[in-house]
């Protein structure tokens, strides 16, 4: 999906009259100065928080969850992998949750799916008390062992590049980029697909005004799906998305915690869209595996004991700050913020 030239607008679309919208996307985050590749994009300092920022009870029930997967499920060796773990601040919440049950690392062999130096750097430094030893990065997931796995991820899919297609009077169109050089600026048109391939994939969307997907983010999922079918495992993905038809188009750009234009500080600036939950289920049950989980961000927390966390943190520490806790909590699982939004997804073959 990488490819080694520079971002720069005057050659972006040299030779090309207009760019499909996926492939500007995948330029603008994945190129060698892309936003992905260069930028420290997670923390209060920069463009979004995640969860685990927000709150440490957040990496503590997933690393609840992990571990009950681990004890009642495998109980053996086994490769821990989380894809795209940020500044490792979920990694460090699970791994201190993890220490009721040391045997859970003796266990694991580490693995992180990171492609940003800058943050692989703040990872090493994040976790240098963390026996490095037990850590290996990779770039793609690559892990050839036939351990069975623990796959996890927090907000890692919403970032693959997606193609827009509209639907009018039954003729499709799919957004393309066009860069204006007298005015110096990029914006979008309109082509009518004629790919008989994909107006044979659209055809099961014809009665919809619009379809948004992205066929790397299936492919990837795809990829881990036939892993855990091989090799045994589970797999917990935590994103915002959707489920249902959607009315409008997920895409957006966010600069300096700000929406933006996806035109605008190109390489500079994160764009993502919404997961649509539906096609990750389906690819899940054509691999045959199981679908053990699929709620909402609140339901998940709540189901798996945050409130609990949040009465057993006030009660060990009276200096805590009560308000702030409450905040942190409302966040995560407040249905207008964090909580309906976001899903938790969890497939297996275990």
């Amino acid at each position: 999906m990488l490819s080694k030239r520079k971002i720069n607008k005057k050659n972006l679309l040299k030779n090309k009259k207009n760019l499909r919208l996926d492939k500007f996307i995948d330029l603008a985050l994945y190129e060698r100065n892309g936003y992905y590749l260069s930028k420290k994009p997670i923390g209060r300092k920069f463009d979004f928080v995640t969860s685990p920022e927000i709150s440490q009870m957040f990496g503590e029930i997933v690393g609840v969850y992990l571990l009950y997967n681990w004890k009642e499920k495998i109980n053996s060796k086994f490769n821990l992998i989380e894809l795209g773990p940020g500044n490792g601040t979920l990694f460090k919440d699970i791994e201190r949750t993890a220490r009721i049950l040391p045997n859970f690392f003796e266990s694991a062999d580490v693995y992180f799916i990171e492609i940003n130096k800058e943050l692989k750097k703040i990872q090493e430094k994040n976790l240098n008390y963390f026996k490095q030893s037990k850590i290996r990065w990779f770039k793609a997931l690559n892990c050839r062992s036939k351990l069975p796995s623990i796959i996890y991820s927090n907000e890692f899919f919403d970032c693959f590049p997606v193609r827009q297609f509209l639907n009018d009077n039954n003729n499709w169109f799919e957004r393309y980029v066009k860069f204006n050089e007298k005015e110096n600026k990029y914006y979008s048109i309109n082509k009518r697909v004629i790919s008989k391939k994909i107006l044979g994939y659209l055809s099961k969307y014809n009665n919809q005004k619009i379809y948004e997907v992205s066929f790397s983010r299936n492919k990837y999922f795809e990829q881990i799906c036939k892993y855990l079918k091989k090799n045994r495992g589970v797999c917990i993905l935590i994103d915002y998305g959707y489920d249902k038809k959607i009315k409008n188009f997920t895409l957006q750009a966010i600069y300096n915690h700000k929406k933006t234009s996806i035109f605008e500080n190109i390489g500079k600036q994160d764009i993502s869209s919404h997961v649509n939950f539906n096609e990750l289920i389906e690819i899940a049950k054509q691999n045959k595996l199981q679908i053990n989980e699929f709620i909402s961000q609140r339901d998940f927390l709540i189901k798996y004991g945050i409130l609990e966390r949040k009465k057993k943190l006030l009660t060990k520490n009276s200096n805590l700050n009560k308000n702030l806790l409450d905040e942190e909590v409302d966040r995560l699982i407040n249905v207008d913020k964090m909580g309906s939004l976001f899903k938790c997804l969890v497939v297996s073959n275990l």
